[in-house]
């Protein structure tokens, strides 16, 4: 599976419907998700969505926030999400690559990949949260929303229930036919994806298939 497939996918296929009417595990990960971060990111801050896809979050996001920027490397998503934020004037999103950010050093107070956004970037995850620490200020914070590896049977359960052919486990990850990469991680591999860049973190779950993924960023 190549970059070219994945965008592909990315740009003809209906993401919202994935997360209507999904398996009750993947609700309760959706429905913890935006609890938590209502609950915790403080009001009044600047915030980078990493892998924002039609804006749903961004919208969530942009309530209490001073600014909040989106971006995806799907046009067609970014086309989506500019639609359904154009009467929000604190929003902004454009089209990026998550490992190859345009933005200064130290410039996001929260920088965030949910959704398992993070879980469908397959061989650049580390890159991607080096990028993530760069543009965060210091003391500012990092969090990722990710499958975990009790979401297997619930991921197989969904993306057949949409429609996706040949879904295959690969033992940390489903693939699909059409291109779909969507992989699990242990509370070891994000620990460790955290300190090869020199971040500690502390893993926090809101359902029993989610890890969430918080580092406060100690620049020195």
């Amino acid at each position: 599976m190549n970059t070219l497939e994945i965008k592909k996918f990315y740009n003809t296929f209906d993401f919202e419907n994935m997360i209507t009417n999904p398996p009750k595990l993947i609700q309760e990960f959706l429905d913890g998700e935006v609890k938590f971060v209502k609950e915790h990111l403080v009001k009044g801050k600047t915030i980078l969505e990493i892998g924002c896809g039609y804006g749903r979050l961004l919208e969530i996001l942009s309530g209490s926030a001073k600014k909040v920027v989106g971006i995806d490397f799907s046009q067609r998503m970014i086309s989506l999400a500019k639609e359904r934020l154009k009467n929000h004037s604190n929003v902004e999103v454009d089209i990026m690559e998550a490992n190859a950010l345009k933005f200064e050093d130290n410039f996001f107070d929260y920088v965030v990949c949910l959704d398992n956004s993070f879980g469908n970037m397959p061989n650049i995850e580390e890159e991607v949260i080096r990028e993530m620490k760069r543009v965060c200020k210091k003391d500012g914070e990092i969090i990722i929303s990710v499958f975990s590896e009790n979401a297997k049977d619930s991921q197989i359960e969904n993306y057949k229930r949409i429609g996706l052919t040949e879904v295959k486990d690969t033992g940390k990850a489903i693939r699909t036919g059409e291109g779909f990469y969507s992989r699990r991680f242990e509370k070891k591999e994000l620990i460790d994806i955290f300190e090869k860049i020199g971040l500690k973190c502390r893993i926090i779950r809101v359902s029993p298939i989610n890890y969430i993924a918080l580092s406060i960023n100690r620049k020195t």
